[in-house]
């Protein structure tokens, strides 16, 4: 494979597409299957393999937890699925804001340092076997009176570290087409692919991740998690 790989993803989101192999109905079913199919040995990572509410933990007992899991790694994949913001709770007690967010920091450890990490979000179908809760596409027609295709995220069904790392270059490429922004180029330091895209043509999705994360600097990025409001 190449690299080292970390997952983040909802356990226990049960609005997902029933995959072959599959025996828990759940998003971990996509990283069961990740591991039997496209990794070997210890390529592959794993986030927790529960919900546990992080409510008291202090930020140093989360850092301890996911230092040693995130360390290594050069890529974060963060299964994105239907129900994978529990709206009930605040985002710092949920742990994938956490997840992405030591992904994105630089770490020490034994005298060595390591780099941010590549983060790459993949769409899962939801039970339906659709895509279209997190991203459409549609048609318009350029300056040049070209029809095109463009990507639509549905960046507000997500986590706001990983909205805010969207869309985040300083220089992006855009254009105005009947009122809204389009985006050209890498506009975005965490990709976006669907499940079937990404399992067909893994490498390439690596590579590019790779070469965005070694151009960071280009990026407004997002490091905290949000913290609760109590006003």
């Amino acid at each position: 494979m190449g690299y080292k790989v970390f997952v983040s993803y909802k356990y226990k989101d049960y609005d997902v597409k029933h995959i072959d192999g599959g025996t828990n109905g759940t998003a971990r079913d996509y990283v069961d299957y990740l591991q039997a199919r496209k990794f070997s040995g210890d390529d592959l990572n794993m986030a927790e393999s529960g919900d546990e509410d992080l409510s008291e933990f202090k930020d140093e007992t989360i850092q301890t937890h996911l230092k040693d899991k995130i360390w290594g790694s050069s890529i974060t994949l963060i299964l994105i699925s239907p129900n994978m913001v529990d709206n009930s709770k605040s985002e710092e007690d949920q742990w994938i804001p956490w997840e992405v967010s030591y992904s994105l920091r630089t770490q020490t450890k034994a005298g060595r340092r390591s780099r941010p990490n590549a983060l790459i979000a993949v769409v899962l179908p939801n039970i339906l076997g659709q895509y279209n809760y997190f991203v459409s596409y549609n048609t318009y027609t350029d300056r040049n009176d070209q029809k095109r295709q463009v990507q639509s995220i549905c960046t507000g069904n997500t986590f706001e570290i990983i909205r805010n790392n969207m869309f985040n270059q300083k220089n992006p490429n855009t254009e105005e087409v009947d009122g809204h922004k389009i985006y050209h180029g890498d506009s975005c330091y965490i990709t976006t692919v669907e499940w079937e895209d990404f399992i067909n043509d893994m490498e390439s999705y690596f590579d590019k991740a790779i070469e965005l994360r070694d151009k960071i600097s280009e990026y407004n990025i997002q490091i905290n998690v949000k913290k609760r409001d109590f006003s």
